[in-house]
C-alpha cells in the first residue's frame, strides 16, 4: 500500500509541475512573437511608473506630481494610484540585480525527460521542447520583468485556486485538478499574458491567497492565528488593485454567514478581529485609499460586522463566566443588540450631516442598477463595463463550467464552513459578471474550484477501492446519538431550584449535552441558545420521521461497500472500466482537447499589443506590423520634449508612456469634464475645434486605419462632449 500511495504522489507532483508550467508556458505567446514589449493602455502607465519608482524610490513616489498627463492641470500620481504591481515589480528587480547570473540545475527534470517525450507524441500542449535540466536566473531590467509579472502570476495563481479547493474539498485531488483547470482557463488568461502589466494580473493572485488563507483560519478554533497572514494578504491585495472592495465584502459576508449558521466561537471571532484589524490598518496606509474603509458606504459592511463580533464575544465571555443558562443568554444577547444598534444609529445620525460617509462610485451603482442608468456616459463607453452575455461566459469559461453544480453537490455532503464560502463566492461573481463583462475575469477561480472537486470526487472514487485492497481502514459507523431536543425544560428546571444552584445546573446541562453530541471540526463547544442548537432540534425532529434501523441498515451497507471483499472487488473493476470509457469511448475523449485548443488559441489571440500585431504571409512565416509604435517613436524623435499632443483619453498613457510627450487626457479618466472638452473639439468641424485646440495642444494625433480607430469611436465622442 505504501508503494502504492508513493506511486501517487510521484503522479500528483508531477502534474503539480506540468499544470504550474502550462499556466506560464499558456500566456508566453506574446514574449515568444512580439518580445518584450508593453500592450495595451494602461500597462504602459503601469510600466512607466515602475520605471519611476526604481529610480526614485518610495517615497518620491508617493509624491510624484506628473505635469506630462492631464495638460494643464496635471495628476497627484502618488495619491491616485493602486502602487502594489509596481512594488511587486521593483521588488523583485532590486532582489535580482544582486542575483549573479548563473543557472541552476533541477535535478527532477531529466527523469521527467522520456515522459515529457510520450506526452509530445500523444498531442500533449504545453510541453517544453526541450526539457532542460538547468534555468538562467540573474539581473532583468524593468521592463523585462514588468512584462514577465503576468505568466509568473499566472502559475502561482493557479497553484493557489488549488489550495483553495483543498481547502473547501479537503481532497488533494480536487485541489490538482482545480489547480489545473485555473491554468488555463481564459478568463483570467485575457487579464495575465506576457506584457500585459495591468492590476488584475497581480490582483488575482493576492485574491485567491486571501480568499484561501481566510477559510484556513476558520477552519477549527486553534487556527484562528492565521487571520495575521490573512490581514497581510487582504494589505497586498489592496495595495493591487481597486477590487479590494469585493474581498473584503466578500469575507465580511462570510463571517456573517457563519453567525447565521451557528459557527461563530472564539477562533472565528479572532480570525476575523485579526483579519480586519491588521488589513484595516494596512489599507488605510496606501494613499489612494485614506480612510475609504471607515467612511465608504462600500465599505461600511464588514466593519459593523466587526462591531457585530465584538459584542457577540461579550455575551459569550458573560455566559461563560456567569453560567447563565439558554434563557438568560438569549435575553442577554438581544438586550446588547438592542443596545449596540441604538449606539450606532445615534454615531450614524450624527456624523451624516457633516458627509463623513462617502457615496457609491458610478461603477459599484452599475453592478446594481441597469447598465444604461449608472448616469455617467464615459463608463457607459467602456466596452468591458457591458453587461455579459452567454457567448462570453462560454468563450472564458468554457466546458468547465458545465460542472459548476455538480461539484456543489459534491461540497453538500461535507458542509464545512468553506463550502458556504463556495457558495457565495459562486452567487456574487455570477450577479456581478452579469452587470459588467469585465467581471467575468472573477468567476475563473470559483468555476475552477467547483470543477476541480467534482474531478477531484470521480477521481477520488476511482482510485479508493485500490486503496481498500491494499489494507486500507475503511468507513466506520459512527454510534447514533439523539441530539437533545430542546433546552426549555432544563432551563425551567433550573429556574425553579433557585437562584444557588443556578450556575451548578448550567454546567451539568452543558457537560450532558457534551457527552451525547460529537463537535464538528469547527466547533469549540455546545453553545446554548444560538442557530446551531436550534438546526439541532430540527434535525432531532427530521431523523424522528426514519425509523432507526433504517439509520442502521444505510450506515452499515456504506461499511460493507469498504469492508467486504466482494464489493471492493467490484468497484475496483468498475473504477477499471469507468476510466476505459472516459478516455476512450465518451464525449470527454474529444471535448477535453478541443478546450485546450479553444484555451491556447485565447492564449494567442489576445497576445498582440495594440501598438503591434502579425500578419500571416504567403510562405507561413509572420511578419510583425508596428506602424503604430513607430508612429509614437517618430513623435518622440521629431517633436520637442515640452510638446503638448492632443488624442482621446485612450492613447494618452502611450503618448507620455512610449513618445515620451504631454498628454491632456488618459485611462485615468478621473476629471470628466475634461474627457468631455476633448470629445467635443476632436467631434466638431475644424475651424471651430481649432480655436478651443490650440490652447490646449501643439499636436493632435487620430488613431486610424480600421482597427479600433477613432471613427469608430466618434459617436462615443459625441456623446460625451454633449
Amino acid at each position: 500500500r505504501q508503494i502504492f500511495k508513493l506511486g501517487l504522489i510521484l503522479i500528483q507532483a508531477t502534474f503539480l509541475l506540468y499544470f504550474a508550467y502550462a499556466a506560464y508556458d499558456i500566456r508566453l505567446h506574446a514574449i515568444r512573437t512580439f518580445g518584450y514589449i508593453i500592450h495595451e493602455f494602461d500597462p504602459w502607465f503601469n510600466y512607466r511608473a515602475a520605471e519611476y519608482l526604481a529610480q526614485h524610490g518610495l517615497r518620491k513616489f508617493f509624491q510624484w506630481y506628473d505635469y506630462m498627463s492631464w495638460y494643464p492641470i496635471g495628476r497627484p500620481i502618488g495619491t491616485t494610484i493602486y502602487p502594489g504591481m509596481q512594488m511587486w515589480a521593483v521588488g523583485i528587480f532590486e532582489v535580482l540585480k544582486h542575483v549573479p547570473s548563473t543557472k541552476v540545475w533541477l535535478p527532477f527534470i531529466p527523469p521527467l525527460r522520456p515522459l515529457a517525450k510520450w506526452a509530445q507524441r500523444n498531442g500533449w500542449l504545453f510541453i517544453p521542447s526541450p526539457l532542460k535540466s538547468r534555468i538562467e536566473i540573474g539581473p532583468m531590467s524593468v521592463n523585462d520583468i514588468c512584462c514577465m509579472i503576468p505568466p509568473w502570476f499566472g502559475s502561482i495563481v493557479s497553484i493557489f485556486t488549488g489550495l483553495l479547493a483543498y481547502e473547501i474539498s479537503r481532497s488533494v485531488n480536487a485541489g490538482l485538478m482545480a489547480m489545473g483547470i485555473m491554468a488555463v482557463i481564459p478568463a483570467h488568461i485575457m487579464r495575465s499574458v506576457g506584457g500585459k502589466f495591468d492590476n488584475e494580473a497581480v490582483a488575482m493572485t493576492a485574491i485567491v491567497m486571501t480568499f484561501w488563507l481566510w477559510l484556513l483560519s476558520v477552519r477549527s478554533p486553534k487556527h484562528w492565528p492565521i487571520g495575521i497572514l490573512t490581514g497581510l494578504s487582504y494589505i497586498n491585495m489592496v495595495a493591487a488593485w481597486g477590487g479590494y472592495i469585493f474581498v473584503l465584502n466578500m469575507i465580511g459576508v462570510h463571517a456573517l454567514i457563519l453567525v447565521a449558521q451557528g459557527r461563530f466561537n472564539s477562533g472565528v471571532h479572532k480570525a476575523y478581529s485579526l483579519f480586519f484589524i491588521i488589513g484595516t490598518f494596512g489599507a488605510i496606509q496606501i494613499p489612494v485609499v485614506g480612510m475609504q474603509p471607515l467612511r465608504s458606504l462600500e465599505q461600511l459592511g464588514p466593519l459593523l460586522v466587526f462591531v457585530g463580533y465584538q459584542v457577540l464575544a461579550f455575551c459569550d465571555s458573560q455566559r461563560r463566566k456567569k453560567n447563565l443558562n439558554t434563557w438568560d443568554f438569549v435575553k442577554l444577547r438581544i438586550l446588547m443588540s438592542i443596545a449596540t444598534l441604538l449606539a450606532l444609529a445615534v454615531v450614524a445620525a450624527l456624523l451624516y450631516p457633516t458627509g463623513y460617509f462617502g457615496p457609491l462610485s458610478s461603477r459599484i451603482r452599475g453592478l446594481f442598477v441597469k447598465h444604461t442608468k449608472t448616469g455617467n456616459p464615459l463608463v457607459d463607453s467602456v466596452a468591458e463595463h457591458q453587461p455579459a452575455n452567454p457567448k462570453i461566459y462560454a468563450s472564458h469559461l468554457g466546458m468547465p463550467l458545465d460542472y459548476v453544480l455538480l461539484g456543489g453537490l459534491v461540497c453538500i455532503f461535507n458542509r464545512n464552513n468553506g463550502f458556504y464560502f463556495m457558495c457565495l463566492y459562486g452567487f456574487i461573481a455570477s450577479h456581478f459578471s452579469g452587470k459588467m463583462s469585465r467581471l467575468v475575469l472573477i468567476c475563473g477561480p470559483i468555476v475552477s474550484v467547483a470543477c476541480g472537486i467534482w474531478c477531484g470526487f470521480l477521481l477520488d472514487m476511482v482510485i479508493e477501492p485500490f486503496l481498500l485492497l491494499l489494507g486500507k481502514k475503511g468507513y466506520v459507523a459512527k454510534p447514533s446519538v439523539a441530539p437533545p431536543t430542546s433546552g426549555d425544560e432544563k432551563s425551567a428546571k433550573t429556574a425553579k431550584q433557585g437562584k444557588n444552584s443556578k450556575g451548578k445546573d448550567a454546567k451539568q446541562t452543558r457537560r450532558s449535552e457534551a457527552d451525547t453530541i460529537e463537535l464538528e471540526e469547527w466547533e469549540e463547544e455546545i453553545r446554548p441558545g444560538g442557530a446551531m442548537q436550534l438546526k439541532r432540534l430540527l434535525k432531532s425532529q427530521y431523523f424522528h420521521f426514519f425509523p432507526s434501523t433504517t439509520l442502521d441498515d444505510a450506515k452499515k451497507f456504506r461499511e460493507e461497500a469498504d469492508s467486504w471483499l466482494p464489493v471492493v472487488l467490484l468497484r475496483a473493476l468498475f473504477s477499471v472500466a469507468f476510466v476505459i470509457y472516459m478516455l476512450n469511448f465518451s464525449e470527454l475523449s474529444t471535448e477535453l482537447p478541443k478546450y485546450m485548443a479553444h484555451c491556447k488559441s485565447i492564449g494567442e489571440g489576445v497576445a498582440s499589443p495594440t501598438v503591434m500585431y502579425a500578419v500571416r504571409q504567403r510562405d507561413g512565416s509572420n511578419y510583425i506590423v508596428d506602424d503604430y509604435y513607430k508612429g509614437y517613436k517618430w513623435l518622440e524623435q521629431n517633436t520637442p520634449e515640452d510638446a503638448r499632443v492632443m488624442a482621446w483619453w485612450d492613447y494618452g498613457y502611450q503618448i507620455t508612456g512610449i513618445a515620451n510627450r504631454t498628454s491632456i487626457a488618459d485611462g485615468n479618466t478621473w476629471n470628466h469634464e475634461h474627457i468631455a472638452t476633448l470629445g467635443r473639439t476632436l467631434t466638431s468641424d475644424v475651424k471651430r475645434a481649432h480655436k478651443a485646440i490650440k490652447h490646449l495642444a501643439d499636436y493632435v494625433l487620430v488613431w486610424g486605419g480600421g482597427q479600433r480607430d477613432d471613427l469608430g469611436k466618434s459617436p462615443h465622442l459625441a456623446r460625451i462632449g454633449n
